[in-house]
C-alpha cells in the first residue's frame, strides 16, 4: 500500500484499493508501482481536488445523518467519519473523537431490538475505542438470533482468548446445535453504501475517470458511483470477520483422528460455514475439509462436485485479471450484487459479463494447491 501522507481516509482507501477483493486472495500482494493517477502530477492535483470536494459533501450529508439520532444513524456516521492521518499513518484527533462520540451515542441508544446495529458495534466500539460492553452485546445477538452459529462461535472465540474453559464449551455446544451460519457483513456494506450514495458527487473529469478506471482495474472508466462503492468495499474489508481461528484449530487433527463427537460437530458447523457465500472465506475453509469427513463415497463425490464448482469461480477470476485491463471489465453493478446477494454471486456475475462460463466443463479440476489434491482423490494432501 502506498504511503498515505497528510490526506484524508477517503483517499488512501481509493489509493490502496486497485482491484476488486476476490483478487486480494492471491498469495503474494501485487508489486509496489504508482498508478496512473500518482504518477501524473495534474491527475494527482484534480483527483485531490475532487476528494476535498467529496469530503465536504460527506461531512455535510453525515451530520445530517447523525442529527436524525437513531441508532443505525449513529453508527453508520461514527463508522464513515473521514479521517486524517499523519505521515506515520495515525489519525487526527478530532475526527477520531468525532467518530468515537457517534460510535457511543449508537451505543447508548441502542435497546438489542437491531441485531445488525449489535454485530455492527462489536468492531465499531474497537476500531474507536469507544466504551461498550461487549459481552452484552453478544448476549443480545445470541438471545435474538439463538440459531445462528456465527454470534455463538464469536462468544467461543472470546472465552478461547480469555481462557475460560467452562464457558467456552458452554457456548460450543450452543453453536453446534444452530441451523445455521448467518454474517451480517453484507447487511452493513448495504447500509454503509446507501449512506454514502446519498451524498452528492462533484463532477468527475473525463481525463481522471479513465486515469482512475485504469488504476481501479476496472477495463473502463470510473463512474462517480465508483468512488463510494471503493470505499464501501475497503471498509467492508476491514469489518471484522468474527475470529474463526479457535473453530479451525479445533476441527484440526494435532496427533491421529478426531474424536467421533468433535468430528460430528466440526462437520455440523462447516456444512454451515459452506453455506454463507457472503464472502468468499466461509466455503474456502469449509468444502475442502466436508470433502475429506464425507461418510460415504455419495456423499464424498457430492462435495467433491460443489468444491470443483466453486473453485472454477475462484480460478477463473484470478486468471481473468491475468489479462490486460482493457481485456476485462469489473460489472457497474457488482458490489451491488456483492452485498445484496454475496461475493460468490458477484464472482459469477463477473465472470459472465467477461465471456466465462459460470459453471466449469465437465472434467474440468483445479490447478489451485489447496483444492487440486482434494478434487483428485488425496483430501490428506490439503490438510
Amino acid at each position: 500500500m502506498r504511503k498515505a501522507g497528510k490526506v484524508g481516509l477517503w483517499l488512501v482507501l481509493l489509493a490502496s484499493v486497485s482491484v476488486p477483493l476476490p483478487a486480494l486472495a492471491q498469495e503474494s500482494p501485487p508489486p509496489e508501482v504508482p498508478g496512473r493517477v500518482e504518477s501524473d502530477p495534474q491527475l494527482a492535483a484534480a483527483s485531490k481536488a475532487w476528494h476535498d470536494a467529496w469530503r465536504a459533501n460527506v461531512e455535510t450529508h453525515l451530520r445530517s445523518v447523525a442529527a436524525r439520532g437513531t441508532p443505525r444513524d449513529l453508527l453508520i456516521v461514527g463508522w464513515l467519519w473521514p479521517m486524517q492521518y499523519d505521515e506515520a499513518g495515525r489519525p487526527g484527533a478530532a475526527p477520531w473523537r468525532l467518530a468515537r462520540g457517534w460510535i457511543e451515542a449508537a451505543y447508548s441508544a441502542s435497546r438489542g431490538d437491531d441485531p445488525l446495529v449489535d454485530w455492527a458495534l462489536l468492531n465499531a466500539c474497537a476500531k474507536t475505542e469507544a466504551g461498550c460492553d461487549r459481552e452484552m452485546l453478544l448476549e443480545r445477538m445470541t438471545a435474538a438470533d439463538p440459531g445462528n452459529a456465527e454470534p455463538w462461535l464469536t462468544r467461543y472465540s472470546d472465552a478461547v482468548q480469555r481462557n475460560d474453559t467452562v464457558a467456552a464449551e458452554r457456548y460450543w455446544q450452543a453453536a453446534t446445535g444452530a441451523t445455521r451460519y448467518r454474517s451480517r457483513a453484507n447487511e452493513t456494506g448495504l447500509l454503509m453504501a446507501g449512506t454514502l450514495r446519498q451524498v452528492p458527487m462533484p463532477p468527475l473529469d473525463p481525463a481522471l475517470a479513465a486515469a482512475i478506471g485504469e488504476d481501479f482495474m476496472l477495463g473502463r472508466a470510473a463512474t462517480p458511483q465508483d468512488m463510494p462503492d471503493v470505499v464501501v468495499m475497503a471498509m467492508h474489508a476491514a469489518v471484522a470477520i468474527p475470529a474463526l481461528h479457535p473453530l479451525t484449530q479445533r476441527c484440526r487433527a494435532q496427533v491421529g483422528h478426531l474424536p467421533a463427537d468433535t468430528l460430528s460437530a466440526c462437520k455440523r458447523l462447516y456444512t454451515l460455514l459452506a453455506d454463507d457465500t457472503s464472502t468468499l472465506l466461509f466455503p474456502a475453509i469449509a468444502l475442502p475439509r466436508l470433502v475429506e469427513w464425507a461418510d460415504s463415497d455419495a456423499e464424498r463425490e457430492a462435495a467433491r462436485e460443489r468444491l470443483r464448482q466453486f473453485a472454477w469461480v475462484h480460478d477463473s477470476v484470478m486468471q481473468l485479471y491475468q489479462r490486460p485491463a482493457h481485456a476485462r471489465r469489473l460489472p457497474e453493478d457488482y458490489i451491488d450484487v456483492f452485498l445484496r446477494d454475496g461475493e460468490l454471486a458477484a464472482m459469477r456475475h463477473q465472470l459472465k459479463i467477461n465471456g466465462i462460463a459460470a459453471e466449469p466443463p465437465p472434467g474440468w479440476q483445479s490447478d489451485t494447491p489447496q483444492y487440486r489434491p482434494v478434487l483428485t482423490g488425496s483430501p490428506a494432501a490439503a490438510r
